[in-house]
């Protein structure tokens, strides 16, 4: 279905009518209520969006619910090679079915207990041969919809998986045969097992464990614990421990372990096997499996999933774009739900950064934080939507720092990996709080900020929580000792104006002169004569060799993509710059490539860094330009083929990035409730937020080659500003907008009605 080139007025405004009246049924805050019933927009995600490309996302196809403990997801044949989510599309062959992953890391890790069946005799170990047991796929005969997958593999079997939160169930459809297998691997993951445990307990039960980490290289740990219960007992079992097979065995251990059941499905072909997690003990997953997952009836928890997922998915109704435009955004949406996890079992227990256990008091523990990359988006967009999840994610933060030292930089389970740069909580808080998520313990969050940003010497676990904090407090600046030091220290000022607007919010104004001041050292590390952002040594001195277009001296990045990162302040960068005229010469310059990776002087929309700089000119007087090229973003570089994202998801910051500009409005400047705008690439959205509020989106005349915003009116009244303050909707609002494909450069190019720039004299986090 083809949309049309341009809308009516009234068209428009009927057909918005229609969705709003069927939108705000569906919206019932999270876990409560009915599905919605005019619609089926699980039909409309493609899970298999990000396992391939040059560039590829890095997302699993599996079965999961919105945050879910268990993600039970295919693992390809090349896993374990640097495949980060564990399944590559081009893979000719599947390995294992394994209970947990992430969506679209940078690195391997999870992929614990794979499980896999196998038709004859378990003749040699698979720890000495891990690919002896892999069957051949075809995608003809593979299938993923949000909560299930299926897959008929070469061996003749069919795997048929949905999950609950914390449990699974696995239809295993077997050829006739008296040697039907399953493999239950404990000792290889899609890290490093450190330490493995598997028992056969009866006839048609199995649990274990996995102990292990090494995301990225680093000392983390964590172990998982598994459940697993057959309708149906086996015939005959054992196990293996390296290269050895040892028959009616009932228990190995360590690294290279592993246990095999073989059932008879001469009369029968179908083994059902339920399983689920715990990070706490095997009792607990135990519990969580007998408390989540009673029965057998994989029809009635496939539809469970479906409807949860379609209620999830309605609480952003988008109507008047081409399907597959449809299939991009409900993907990148569905992308945005699955991290971070829940981390309690049902009793309410958790394992946490001090590794004792510990019952969430209130609200519910989570974890695994893509904490350098989810700011930008994915956190804002959870806010908004979930507000009481979101506010529980944060008040695990806040617990994780009273156990673990300091904030949590990289959190996977209950440790910290220190992988990236800066101090990502402060702006997550932040950022959380600004958009309307205020349910956690506020105060022990600024101090825990504060803490951080001032005391040398503080780690999250083993992860140093400002890295060069002396120096840099000592300089002003983070000079040649520490990490990467532009890329570090405009992190550290990002979380500095962070901290600031956070205290302000709470009535600390001294926390807020202090950390205002601090957000603008930025300004110590801008090269005038160069007119980028650039390392300096201990003595003052710019470094001479700086080429902009290398990444040399920065963190995924180039000094051409890190010199427009400071998003809070752009009016004082512009100014450096030479002003507006010249700003906008050079953001053409630099979008004259979208995704140029970090060795070239043109924009990487790949990678986090340059996800807020297309809205840069709406600061510059031209948001015409910023509408053009977020057009272009969406159209180029996402689709809903599996190639279709242009870099790993981090746990669904891109997926986030896509859906506000898809929408026409983007949290630019991190710890403040407010937008900037682009134009929104469908004619209608119905977007309910967690408040119960629900704000109208419609765009007459848009299509993908009208991105150009001719006006804007907010509640009925004219709106000149590229700037939406959040409190414009928090009480629900209707935005208008009238787009064509030709720009007005009049409507919101006035200085007067550009989005705030703050520095410590400011006062427009007011507006």
């Amino acid at each position: 279905m083809k949309r049309s080139r341009s809308y009516c007025l009234l068209c428009a405004l009927g057909l918005a009518l229609i969705i709003l009246s069927r939108a705000t049924a569906a919206a019932t805050p999270a876990g409560a209520g009915s599905p919605p019933s005019d619609g089926q927009l699980v039909d409309d995600v493609n899970p298999f969006v990000g396992t391939a490309g040059p560039d590829p996302g890095n997302t699993f196809p599996g079965a999961s619910l919105p945050f879910g403990m268990i993600q039970w997801s295919p693992d390809g044949a090349s896993w374990g090679k640097g495949r980060a989510g564990s399944y590559w599309y081009k893979d000719k062959a599947i390995r294992g079915f394994s209970l947990n992953h992430l969506s679209g890391p940078g690195c391997p890790v999870f992929g614990d207990v794979p499980i896999m069946p196998e038709v004859g005799k378990v003749k040699a170990s698979p720890a000495s041969n891990p690919g002896a047991y892999a069957a051949g796929f075809s995608h003809d005969k593979e299938t993923a919809s949000p909560g299930f997958y299926e897959v008929t593999l070469g061996t003749g079997v069919k795997v048929a998986l949905t999950v609950t939160t914390r449990t699974g169930l696995g239809i295993l459809t077997f050829p006739a045969s008296p040697h039907a297998t399953v493999l239950i691997e404990t000792g290889q993951n899609s890290s490093k097992v450190k330490d493995a445990l598997v028992k056969v307990i009866d006839d048609t039960k199995v649990a274990g464990s996995v102990s292990s980490g090494h995301f990225c290289g680093a000392l983390n740990q964590y172990t998982v614990y598994f459940a697993a219960e057959f309708n149906r007992p086996f015939s005959s079992f054992g196990t293996w421990k390296g290269a050895k097979v040892n028959r009616r065995s009932h228990a190995s251990g360590g690294p290279g372990s592993g246990a095999f059941l073989t059932f008879d499905t001469t009369r029968g072909p179908v083994v059902e096997m339920k399983v689920a997690l715990s990070y706490v003990s095997i009792d607990n997953a135990w519990l969580n499996l007998h408390q989540e997952n009673q029965g057998w009836d994989s029809a009635a928890m496939r539809q469970a999933a479906r409807e949860k997922w379609n209620h999830e998915l309605g609480l952003i109704r988008v109507a008047g774009g081409t399907d597959d435009e449809e299939r991009v955004f409900y993907t990148a949406l569905y992308h945005v739900l699955l991290q971070p996890n829940v981390f309690t079992d049902v009793n309410g227990e958790y394992i946490g950064f001090d590794d004792q256990v510990h019952v969430a008091q209130g609200y519910t523990h989570y974890a695994n934080y893509s904490g350098w990359d989810i700011y930008r988006t994915q956190v804002q967009l959870l806010a908004l939507l979930h507000p009481k999840e979101t506010s529980d994610m944060i008040q695990s933060l806040v617990v994780d720092e009273q156990q673990g030292g300091g904030l949590p930089i990289w959190p996977v389970a209950n440790d910290d990996s220190c992988v990236m740069v800066g101090d990502p909580a402060c702006p997550i808080i932040a950022s959380a709080y600004a958009f309307g998520a205020d349910g956690f313990d506020k105060q022990a969050a600024l101090k825990a900020m504060v803490k951080g940003a001032t005391q040398p010497g503080v780690k999250s676990r083993k992860c140093p929580q400002w890295v060069g904090l002396e120096n840099y407090l000592k300089l002003g600046y983070l000079g040649p000792d520490s990490f990467s030091g532009p890329s570090q220290q405009l992190e550290f000022n990002t979380a500095e104006f962070s901290i600031a607007q956070f205290a302000k919010a709470l009535g600390d104004m001294g926390t807020y002169s202090t950390f205002m001041k601090r957000a603008q050292l930025w300004l110590t590390i801008f090269d005038g004569r160069t007119g980028y952002i650039e390392p300096r040594h201990n003595n003052g001195a710019f470094y001479p060799d700086v080429n902009p277009a290398s990444d040399k001296y920065y963190v995924e990045g180039n000094a051409t993509q890190y010199s427009w990162m400071v998003p809070y302040n752009l009016r004082s960068l512009f100014d450096l710059m030479g002003g507006n005229e010249k700003v906008v010469g050079r953001l053409d310059q630099f979008f004259t490539q979208l995704n140029a990776g970090p060795n070239r002087p043109y924009s990487w929309m790949g990678n986090e860094p340059g996800f807020a700089i297309p809205w840069a000119y709406d600061f510059a007087g031209a948001p015409w330009r910023t509408q053009d090229v977020v057009r272009r973003i969406e159209t180029e570089l996402y689709t809903s083929k599996p190639e279709g994202l242009a870099g790993n998801d981090d746990l669904g910051t891109m997926s986030a990035w896509y859906v506000f500009a898809a929408m026409g409005l983007y949290p630019e400047i991190p710890g403040v409730g407010g937008f900037c705008l682009d134009s929104p690439l469908f004619a209608n959205v119905t977007w309910h937020l967690g408040n119960g509020q629900t704000v109208q989106i419609v765009a007459d005349g848009a299509s993908t080659a009208s991105p150009y915003v001719q006006s804007l009116s907010v509640n009925g009244k004219p709106y000149g500003s590229p700037w939406m303050p959040y409190a414009e909707l928090t009480k629900g609002a209707v935005l208008d907008f009238r787009l064509a494909g030709t720009p007005n450069k009049a409507w919101g190019s006035e200085p007067s009605v550009a989005p705030p720039s703050f520095d410590e004299r400011s006062t427009a986090s007011d507006r």
